[in-house]
């Protein structure tokens, strides 16, 4: 018909709100990708930044400094919010499906969920232990041990046991010690145990040094190569030596991946964690696409799970998102070999490496805020 132009929409699908798709939709609110209809998926719609979830933890932020609003992200980005749980991908149908929903069409899709925690299906872990996945449900887990410890009139004393050598587990022992003996004023025990030789495997041996130095000075007991074989009420056992009792055994134990992809036909690594080129492709399909803590590099295969590469990611995947609705060539991303660490001590203080070498002190923690509050500040503020 003359005069007439017709223009196919397709559908583009993230799934996840984490700290690469926030950056997506940041990005579409400026500059939409044409002739795209844009849907998030998320179980909830605020993301809460790792980051600074430590600093929550000691008593240094309030929930509101930790939370990105999804949904108000989307909607300035002209995308359409899903609040559901994603529970696959079929890619042959070419449908995300959703539990208790109708599942949903894409053309090109993205995957940015995160990840679990390993070992849950031990022994009394999934009753007794307080998981720090999901992120938002770890905050309201503590907001509730505090609350319930404050009200407790007659406790004169509070164990707390810390599963778990990597960065996590000892942020999450030092600061849940500082806001618990602000809060408490019977004897607090506080013991982290971990499997590996020594903490903090994969990092300067001086950064395992200093966390020891400030755990004795604070009373902290650090106890290695403690593998749990599972929880009772009160008591955590071990492969070899004695049980442990406790108040609240917190399981920080390393990264595992969620039942999407195990559930989807799509290539997995050894663990469950989708498998992706440098592009972010998933290695199946050129339409999907995955980053953070839920995928594996193929050709970096061994990059660890933490936020900072899911940060650096988010730039990439959006160009490449932007690159394939427009046919053009995509780019490739390659994991820095070594990232800034700031471990957050509760204190005012903090512990840094960076390049084999490391520090501490007030000033550590004052650049951790500021490089945490002005991510936050890019998706918190109300404008485009």
């Amino acid at each position: 018909m003359e005069g007439y132009a017709w223009t196919m929409v397709r559908e583009l699908v993230l799934v996840g709100g984490g700290h690469s798709h926030v950056q997506v939709l940041k990005s579409l609110a400026a500059e939409p990708i044409p002739g795209f209809r844009v849907t998030v998926v998320v179980d909830t719609p605020i993301a809460v930044y790792s980051g600074m979830v430590p600093g929550f933890v000691a008593g240094q932020y309030e929930m509101h400094d930790l939370q990105i609003d999804v949904q108000a992200l989307a909607d300035r980005a002209g995308a359409r919010t899903v609040v559901a749980l994603a529970t696959s991908i079929d890619s042959a149908r070419r449908h995300v499906v959703l539990a208790d929903e109708a599942p949903l069409p894409f053309d090109v899709a993205s995957v940015n969920i995160g990840s679990t925690v390993a070992g849950l299906d031990l022994p009394g872990i999934r009753q007794f232990a307080l998981p720090t996945r999901p992120i938002g449900d770890l905050v309201h887990h503590i907001d509730t041990l505090i609350t319930g410890l404050r009200e407790e009139t007659e406790r004169d004393a509070f164990r707390i046991v810390v599963v778990g050598g990597g960065a996590g587990g000892v942020e999450m022992a030092f600061t849940l010690q500082e806001r618990i003996s602000n809060e408490f004023d019977g004897a607090l025990t506080v013991q982290l145990v971990h499997s590996g030789v020594r903490l903090m495997q994969g990092y300067p041996p001086g950064l395992a040094r200093r966390i020891h130095r400030h755990a004795e000075r604070r009373g902290i007991q650090i106890e290695a190569e403690r593998r749990v074989v599972g929880a009772d009420e009160g008591a955590v056992r071990f492969e070899t030596g004695d049980p442990i009792a406790f108040d609240a055994l917190i399981w920080v134990v390393g990264a595992a991946s969620h039942a999407f992809f195990r559930d989807s036909d799509l290539p997995t690594d050894a663990r469950g964690f989708v498998r992706t080129r440098s592009s972010l492709q998933i290695q199946s399909d050129d339409a999907l696409f995955a980053a953070g803590d839920c995928a594996t590099l193929d050709e970096f295969p061994d990059t660890p799970k933490a936020g900072v590469y899911a940060v650096r990611q988010g730039p990439v995947l959006t160009r490449n998102l932007r690159a394939v609705a427009a046919g053009t060539d995509l780019e490739s991303y390659r994991p820095q070999s070594d990232f800034l660490t700031l471990l957050n001590l509760g204190d005012g203080t903090a512990l840094g490496a960076k390049w084999r070498r490391t520090f501490e002190g007030r000033w550590v923690m004052w650049l951790k805020d500021r490089i945490d509050r002005n991510f936050m500040r890019r998706f918190q503020d109300s404008g485009t």
